[in-house]
């Protein structure tokens, strides 16, 4: 009996331990389900659609899109942004990465596309130029008011157009002929082409900011280092954890102090509803050569450090779009900050050593 009672006995303590190692295989199996879940979060809710185009085959080439596209991929994923990168693209192509691009978008806290390439108006309407645009032709370039509505209708997120593409436009000899209004005779003349040169104006949307190399109806330069005047300017200050006012400013500067004459960006906003910022938003870092980016727990923060910590202003933000501005000391929120919830709730006041001990 005794006998029976112990090889029950072991047999319980074998179901058991068996059982345990089923619980613990279940539940590594969630945890890698969580973490795929959140790593699925994190990229999709910053995508970004960057285009540069070089090797025209019905016009002229230009000697640094693909640099220019090529470096801010870069930049944009180190920002947490998850990239199609696309270089000397084809009318069919840019087609087929805005498809991927829309489906990316869907959900996502921002969506960005970067254009740095030849780019005109017709009627009014803004076209960039894919490598095998026909001027005679203009159904062969593709809308970037098109695009916007594109983005617009993708995701409820911000969204950025960055559109370097005036370049001393080739098409002014054809302009005048080649887009004439139905029901009207084609001109002979071309002194009216100088009116196609440039961008038109967008229409600002809800979350929307549009940025041009250069103001609407000028050209931009090209440049004769690795990226154009505008290009090499925002990838001097997109990492500096500054609102995008701020960022208009900086850059704007930055490429009027390096071109003779002075080309001036431009930008479109409206309705946002609260800052913007590539990295660190809504803390005020005052030496940004000492910023860093650190995995805190289940967050990524950015911001100030010191002896490899967060020490000072910083930014640590989660996948699911949450995030904490604020002070911090030794990777542990400490000092006066703000939590911003995924409904847009502000809870605000002072925090030590990581808790909140008094509301403001």
């Amino acid at each position: 009996m005794k006998k029976a009672l112990n090889v029950v006995e072991s047999c319980f303590k074998i179901a058991l331990i068996a059982g345990t190692v089923l619980l613990l295989q279940a539940c590594a199996s969630s945890s890698n389900v969580q973490n795929n879940f959140s790593n699925s979060a994190s990229t999709g809710k910053r995508v970004a659609l960057v285009i540069g185009n070089n090797r025209y085959i019905n016009v002229h080439g230009l000697d640094n899109p693909i640099n220019d596209a090529t470096d801010i991929s870069e930049a944009l994923k180190s920002l947490g942004f998850q990239v199609i990168l696309k270089t000397d693209s084809s009318k069919s192509a840019t087609e087929i990465a805005l498809k991927e691009f829309e489906q990316f978008s869907r959900n996502a806290n921002v969506a960005l596309i970067y254009f740095s390439g030849h780019g005109m108006q017709v009627n009014g309407e803004n076209i960039l130029i894919p490598i095998d645009y026909n001027f005679t032709d203009p159904s062969t370039g593709v809308s970037a008011n098109a695009i916007q509505k594109l983005m617009q209708n993708a995701t409820k997120g911000t969204k950025l157009m960055i559109l370097d593409a005036c370049r001393n436009n080739p098409f002014n000899q054809y302009a005048a002929e080649a887009v004439v209004p139905e029901g009207k005779k084609r001109s002979t003349k071309k002194t009216n082409a100088r009116k196609f040169t440039g961008l038109a104006p967008m229409i600002a949307l809800k979350e929307f900011i549009v940025m041009y190399s250069t103001a609407a109806g000028y050209e931009a330069a090209d440049g004769r280092g690795r990226n154009s005047p505008y290009t090499s300017a925002l990838l001097e200050h997109i990492k500096e954890p500054i609102p995008i006012e701020t960022l208009f400013k900086r850059v704007s500067a930055t490429v009027a102090q390096n071109t003779n004459p002075p080309q001036l960006p431009a930008n479109y906003t409206a309705g946002l509803t609260g800052d913007f910022c590539f990295t660190g938003c809504g803390v005020e870092i005052a030496d940004v050569s000492q910023t860093c980016h650190l995995t805190i727990g289940k967050g990524i923060y950015e911001g100030e450090c010191q002896d490899g910590k967060a020490n000072g202003q910083g930014v640590q933000r989660y996948a699911d779009g949450e995030y904490y501005t604020g002070s911090f000391k030794d990777n542990l929120r400490q000092g006066y900050g703000s939590q911003y919830l995924t409904d847009g709730t502000e809870i605000s006041g002072y925090w030590e050593k990581g808790r909140m001990t008094k509301k403001k």
